[in-house]
Formats: C-alpha cells, structure tokens, sequence
C-alpha cells in the first residue's frame, strides 16, 4: 500500500531480526533509499554472524524472506551475491515445507498463526496488528498519520507493528525449537 510516485508500489517497511539470546533487532525503512540500506544492513548482520558462527541459519516461515531478499537484491543490484551465497550455502532454512511434510493439524491451513497453539502456550498473540495484512493496512495509517503531522499516534503505530515483527519472530523460533 505504499507508493512515493504512484507507479511504484510496495516498501518492505521492516526487516525484524531475532538473535540467539532473544534481542530483536528491527530495521526500518520508510522509502526506498532506507529499504536499500535496511537490506544492506541485513546482509552485513548475516556476514558477521556467519564469520562468528560459519554454521549458523536464518529461519523463516514459507518462501516471503527469500524472495523479498533476490527482489531488493535485483532492485537495488546491491548484496546479489551476498543472496546466492546464503541460498546455496542452505543458511536460509524455510519453516514450512518441513512442517507440511512432518505434522498434520487440524486447521484449515499451515499458516504460522494457526499453528501458534501448539506451541507458544500462553503467549497467544494479542493486540491490534496480529496478521501480515494488519501490519500492511497499519503501516500505510503510519504514513498517513505521519505525513498529517500526528506523529505521537504515528508512533504508537510504528510500535504496534514492531511487536507484531518481534512476535513473529519469536514464534518462528519457538517452532524451530517444538520441531526439534
């Protein structure tokens, strides 16, 4: 929902990274000179953990993360190698074939959200962003509220969406940990 000249659509607003010790590093941009940057700093993040920790891995939850980032990477023509180098050393690890070939649920799908019950426990999500398109409308109300000069309501907002990230993180490796 986010346009600077009307032609070109979509901002991938936030990269949101969870390390081993639970910090939640959020990466922010709000056009396209930030996305850039957010995905270059994505990338040296990933290249300095992997020199720390050469056999570390980026879990995610269904293909989204892998081709938001060969998108950017082509769109930017920044970090393609960095890209092709993680998909072929196997440091992305894709959640969700592994659950569909591995569980078998009683929901109408294999979405994330749905399969939260089995094992987040008590920490159900709660609040008023808790779906991927609940964080697209919110964000392009950000840019509204934002750009209206409410910036107070603008950045209770942004926070909202932030702990949906950080949430959605957690509950990605809570399942990487239940799948283990």
């Amino acid at each position: 929902l986010w346009t600077a000249d009307g032609r070109s659509w979509g901002l991938e607003y936030l990269f949101g990274v969870l390390d081993a010790a639970d910090g939640f590093r959020p990466l922010w941009a709000h056009d396209r000179a930030q996305e850039r940057r957010a995905l270059k700093d994505f990338l040296e993040l990933v290249r300095k953990r992997r020199r720390r920790y050469p056999h570390m891995h980026v879990y995610h939850y269904a293909a989204y993360e892998k081709t938001a980032l060969l998108r950017l990477a082509g769109r930017y023509g920044v970090g393609e190698d960095a890209v092709d180098q993680l998909l072929r050393d196997g440091v992305l690890v894709d959640l969700f074939p592994l659950v569909r070939k591995s569980i078998r649920v009683g929901t109408e799908n294999y979405g994330l959200k749905s399969l939260e019950p089995l094992y987040m426990g008590a920490q159900l999500r709660s609040g008023d962003v808790t779906t991927a398109s609940d964080s697209i409308t919110g964000y392009a109300r950000y840019c509204e509220l934002r750009d209206d000069g409410h910036t107070d309501e603008a950045a209770v907002l942004l926070k909202e969406i932030e702990e949906y990230n950080r949430y959605d993180c957690r509950s990605t490796r809570k399942l990487r940990d239940w799948l283990l």
